[in-house]
């Protein structure tokens, strides 16, 4: 059969060369290379997408690490200054309650520290939801008042317990 074909299109093929497609094939070709060439487009759009998104993701995924890393510098640098200071408080506390003349105390220090207890752990919340230096900042200042009461208190106690002698003033 492809024989016979082949001489057919042999025998005829001066006729076959002049003619021309018509203008609606001509349409369909134009149609269709326009069509493969956009959607090269949509595919590089695609790609473009495609490799910016991964690129932010990961920026994304390295500022995660990072704030993880500086939420465990924060939080192990700020473990060993609330020690110190909780020791601090602690030896203050143990020497208030260590005067015999427990008459001259005056309690009201006490409902202080009860109210920077609470917004301590108010502040402390807050430090591990969201660690920052001025979380950090006001915890310490916390711990420095509550250490500046209780010095306020033991001068008190000294003065009360004083012999008589060094508190007259001398001339």
């Amino acid at each position: 059969m492809s024989d016979n074909l082949e001489k057919f299109i042999g025998k005829n093929r001066e006729a076959f060369e002049d003619q021309e497609p018509s203008e609606r094939v001509w349409l369909g070709i134009r149609k269709r290379t326009a069509k493969k060439s956009l959607i090269w487009i949509w595919k590089a759009a695609a790609i473009f997408f495609f490799l910016s998104s991964l690129f932010l993701l990961s920026r994304e995924i390295d500022n995660r690490q990072d704030l993880v890393i500086q939420k465990e510098k924060i939080s192990s640098d700020f473990k060993d200054i609330e020690s110190f200071y909780f020791q601090m408080i602690s030896e203050k506390q143990t020497l208030i309650s260590s005067y015999d003349d427990k008459k001259e105390l005056d309690y009201a220090y006490e409902q202080d520290l009860q109210n920077l207890d609470a917004m301590y752990e108010v502040l402390k919340d807050e430090l591990r939801s969201n660690p920052s230096k001025k979380v950090v900042d006001a915890l310490l200042l916390n711990l420095v008042v509550r250490i500046d009461i209780l010095n306020k208190e033991l001068a008190k106690l000294d003065d009360n317990t004083a012999p008589e002698e060094s508190k007259a003033v001398s001339i």
